[in-house]
C-alpha cells in the first residue's frame, strides 16, 4: 500500500502538471489574441477597396509588418525593414516612395508625420509622398521625394529626426513638409504629460522596469497572458472613468487644445530656425480629420466614426476644439486641409484620420498646389 507521501507527491505532480499546460495553453491563445488585434489597424470599407487588385495583398503585409518594430535613437522607435509587393521599408524604417527621382543635384522633398503620411491604408504608390512625387513629375519636373512619415509620431518626434538626418544626409533637402494634426491634438487626451511622444506612460513604465534586477516577479509583467488581462482590465475598470472623457469643460478643452498649439507653434519656430541654417524651405499642413470639419458622412464613415468615439468619449470634442484653434492661425507657410473634404459627398475615411488612395490624391493635388504658387 503507497506511502501517504508518496501519494501527495503523485497527485502534487499531477496538478503542477496540469497547471503548467493549462498556463501554456493561455500564454499560446493570447498571443494569437493580441497578434490578432494589434494587427488590425484600422477596417476597411468594401467601397474604397472595391475593385482593388492590391487590397488582399496589402492587408496580409501590413499585418505581416504591423508589430515589426525597431528601437532608434531619441525618436524611439521606427518600421523594422520589410519587402513586400505593396509595403516596403528600407533599413532606416523609410517606406518606398514611387515616382522619386533622386539623382544627384535633384530637388529634394523631404515628408514628416503621421502614419496617414506613412501610408496607413494605402500602398507604397499610393501614398501622399508618392502621389505629390508624381505630380511633380507629370508637370516634368523630377524631385527626389522621402517619405519620413511613422506611425503615431508627433510633431516633436518629427523636429528632432529632421534634426538627425540634416547631421547624416549627404544631400540635404531643398523643402521640407510637415503634416500633422491628429496625433497632436490627441496627446493631451492620452497624457497629462504636455510635450510627450504617444504611449508615453506604458514605455516609460516598460523602460524602467528593465531596470529591476532583483528578486521580483517582474518578468510577469512581460507575458502575454499579463497583457491580456491588463487591456480586459482596463476595458472593464478604466472604461468607467474614461466615460468622464465624454463630459470635459470647456475650460478643460480649451486647455488640452492650448497645449497642442502653443506647442505645435514653437515646433514651427525651432523648423524655421533649422531651415535658415541649412538653406531650406519649410511647409506645414494640417491634416483632416472624421472627429473635425463638416465632411457630408457616409453610412460607413458614421459608423467609423460613432466606433471612435465608443473607444475615446469626448475625442470629437478635443479635436474640434483644437482644429478650431488652428483654424484661425495665419502664417504663409501654414496651410489648413482640415476642411478639405467638406463638399466630398464620396467616401474618404478609413477611419478617423487615414484616408484611402483617392483621398491621398486629393490632399497631394492641394499640396502641390499651394507648393508651386510658393516657387
Amino acid at each position: 500500500m503507497p506511502s501517504p507521501l508518496k501519494t501527495f507527491l503523485v497527485r502534487f505532480c499531477v496538478c503542477v502538471t496540469i497547471l503548467v499546460a493549462l498556463l501554456i495553453f493561455g500564454e499560446a491563445i493570447c498571443y494569437l489574441d493580441l497578434k490578432y488585434t494589434a494587427a488590425v489597424e484600422i477596417p476597411h470599407p468594401s467601397s474604397i477597396y472595391q475593385g482593388q487588385s492590391w487590397a488582399s495583398v496589402y492587408w496580409w503585409e501590413l499585418k505581416e509588418m504591423t508589430d515589426r518594430l525597431q528601437y532608434q535613437s531619441y525618436v524611439i522607435w521606427r518600421r523594422a525593414p520589410f519587402a513586400g509587393q505593396t509595403i516596403n521599408v528600407d533599413a532606416g524604417g523609410i517606406r518606398k516612395t514611387y515616382y522619386s527621382s533622386c539623382d544627384a543635384g535633384s530637388y529634394t522633398i523631404w515628408i514628416f508625420g503621421n502614419s496617414a503620411l506613412w501610408g496607413t491604408g494605402v500602398p507604397d504608390w499610393d501614398t501622399i509622398p508618392s502621389l505629390l512625387a508624381k505630380k511633380y513629375q507629370d508637370a516634368g519636373r523630377k524631385v527626389c521625394v522621402k517619405n519620413f512619415g511613422e506611425k503615431a509620431w508627433v510633431s516633436t518626434q518629427e523636429l528632432i529626426q529632421l534634426t538627425l538626418a540634416l547631421k547624416q544626409a549627404a544631400q540635404k533637402p531643398d523643402l521640407v513638409i510637415f503634416y500633422d494634426g491628429v496625433t497632436d491634438s490627441y496627446l493631451p487626451y492620452q497624457s497629462n504629460v504636455t510635450d510627450a511622444h504617444f504611449n508615453f506612460a506604458q514605455t516609460k513604465e516598460e523602460f524602467q522596469s528593465l531596470g529591476n534586477h532583483g528578486a521580483s516577479l517582474e518578468y510577469l509583467k512581460r507575458t502575454n497572458t499579463y497583457r491580456t488581462l491588463m487591456e480586459l482590465r482596463s476595458s472593464l475598470v478604466e472604461g468607467g472613468a474614461d466615460i468622464d472623457h465624454a463630459h470635459f469643460t470647456a475650460e478643460e478643452l480649451n486647455s488640452m487644445a492650448e497645449i497642442t498649439y502653443s506647442n505645435y507653434l514653437k515646433n514651427i519656430l525651432l523648423a524655421d530656425l533649422l531651415a535658415q541654417g541649412f538653406g531650406f524651405r519649410c511647409a506645414f499642413f494640417w491634416q483632416p480629420t472624421l472627429l473635425a470639419g463638416h465632411k457630408p458622412l457616409t453610412e460607413g464613415e458614421v459608423r467609423l466614426r460613432k466606433a471612435e468615439l465608443s473607444d475615446h468619449p469626448g475625442g470629437d470634442a478635443v479635436l474640434q476644439t483644437t482644429y478650431n484653434l488652428f483654424e484661425h492661425y495665419q502664417n504663409e507657410k501654414f496651410f489648413d486641409l482640415a476642411n478639405i473634404f467638406d463638399k466630398d459627398p464620396d467616401e474618404r475615411f478609413l477611419d478617423f484620420s487615414h484616408i484611402g488612395p483617392a483621398g491621398n490624391q486629393i490632399v497631394a493635388d492641394k499640396m502641390f498646389a499651394v507648393l508651386s504658387h510658393g516657387n
